[in-house]
């Protein structure tokens, strides 16, 4: 009874998280050197025990296809289950700046 709603805003927050990172891709595929201070959140996270091994090599993975600008794309965007988890832990904080986060939310 309750786990439709539950479901229904899981899968409202996944889609918004969905749009960011379609505005991240284009942002760092424009300005390759964004992708240090990615890397550097991911190095930090699972040095300090933050990520586990396995979202630390999902994500060195997707982070080092960045010079195949669309297979990094398809990487950071797919739909799997797995990525969908992965996204909702970024390691792309702060790449957009709140106002193009609000102007990809707003479409």
């Amino acid at each position: 009874m309750f786990a439709r709603p539950r479901k229904q805003k899981r899968e409202a927050i996944d889609q918004r998280i969905l749009r960011l990172h379609t505005g991240i891709a284009k942002k760092i595929i424009a300005q390759p050197s964004l992708i240090n201070d990615a890397q550097a959140t991911l190095e930090a996270r699972y040095e300090s025990g933050m990520m586990r091994y396995g979202s630390y090599m999902l994500w060195q993975g997707i982070v080092e296809t960045l010079h195949t600008p669309e297979v990094f794309t398809a990487l950071l965007l797919a739909e799997d289950d797995r990525t969908v988890s992965l996204r909702r832990e970024t390691i792309f904080t702060g790449i957009l700046t709140e106002a193009e986060r609000a102007e990809i939310l707003e479409d």
